[in-house]
């Protein structure tokens, strides 16, 4: 069994990490005297046309605006970046960049901290490190009020069950077009560059989406959850579990009988699930699925080796589709007022 997400990439500094803190501040710091203070770089010794991006999607999205290499501290596509521990190198990269393109949020707190927040460009608001502590139970305060039937499959109400109704509570949020267009745009403002072929992209993207029948999905993760707001994808993962999900804490026991329960259903059109953030109930999920001819979709935290982000984007919603397309069309709903 893999590591239970108990603690994400944000969990406070450990006495080793605050001591590679220190270390990159050193190095920041000898960067600063070697300035002479001339005033051409930025404060705290930044190179103001330097840009580095906290992980590999949001570098994809910067160099596609600048049409330039840009670089990622998190670029192996073999890592999970919750459990991503930056070392002095990483740290003083990211101290020292112009620019620094992040996700925000609690997910990669612990690089884009080091910066100063006016040179963070970012999807969802930044967080200081007094709130990283608070996060595993920040959840909770955020979650729904109203009830959503799963055995009877209530359309009325929204399509996503047990998540936040605001988009900038969730962490994966690049699977969000929009998001992904106002980073682009951010980018073409501070640094430059064009951002109108990401605008394109994500433009179709939704289209596509906004185009889909009205069918069943579940998700072993939360991961997939921007993709399915605003559209007729109709989200019957158990709120139970969606909630464990969320707060990176195993799913009890009977959360994922239910689950299991309903893949078994047949009510179940397509499953998605991060190859990234597998455990033993994540695999007796997909085992399921595979029993019950559930087909199942892959989204990952970062793009294959050798992927580029927006392609593999494409790629996702591109498979979401195919299935789709060929599902049994199930009973009309509202459509979700939440847009991603």
């Amino acid at each position: 069994m893999k590591q239970p997400r108990f603690s994400p990439l944000t969990r406070a500094l450990s006495a080793t990490s605050a001591a590679v803190l220190a270390g990159a501040a050193l190095v920041g710091c000898s960067t600063d005297s070697a300035s002479g203070g001339d005033g051409v770089e930025g404060a705290g010794g930044a190179d103001p046309a330097s840009v580095v991006a906290t992980t590999k999607v949001w570098a994809d999205v910067a160099s596609a605006v600048t049409g330039t290499d840009v670089n990622a501290i998190i670029s192996d596509a073999s890592l999970d970046p919750h459990y991503f521990e930056p070392n002095a190198k990483d740290l003083a990269r990211l101290k020292q960049a112009g620019t620094v393109v992040a996700n925000g949020g609690h997910y990669d707190a612990a690089l884009y901290t080091v910066a100063e927040q006016d040179r963070v460009i970012h999807a969802v608001p930044l967080q200081n490190h007094g709130a990283e502590e608070e996060h595993d139970h920040s959840h909770s305060d955020h979650e729904h009020d109203h009830e959503h039937d799963h055995d009877g499959h209530d359309h009325g109400d929204h399509s996503t069950a047990g998540l936040p109704q605001d988009i900038d509570q969730l962490e994966h949020v690049w699977m969000a077009p929009s998001k992904v267009k106002d980073v682009a745009a951010q980018v073409e403002e501070r640094v430059g560059g064009d951002a109108g072929s990401v605008e394109k992209r994500m433009g179709a993207i939704e289209d596509r989406l906004a185009a889909l029948p009205h069918v069943h999905v579940a998700m072993t993760e939360t991961i997939g959850a921007p993709l399915i707001w605003g559209t007729e994808l109709h989200d019957l993962t158990p709120e139970e579990y969606s909630r464990a999900a969320l707060n990176h804490s195993e799913p009890s026991v009977s959360a994922v009988a239910d689950f299991i329960e309903q893949i078994e259903s047949g009510d179940l059109d397509l499953l998605i699930v991060n190859p990234q953030s597998s455990n033993n109930a994540t695999d007796r999920l997909v085992k399921a699925a595979e029993e019950n001819n559930v087909p199942i979709v892959e989204i990952r935290e970062t793009p294959p080796e050798g992927t580029n982000f927006l392609d593999y984007f494409e790629q996702v919603v591109g498979d979401i589709a195919a299935i789709a397309e060929k599902a049994e069309p199930q009973p009309e709903t509202e459509i979700d007022s939440r847009v991603g």
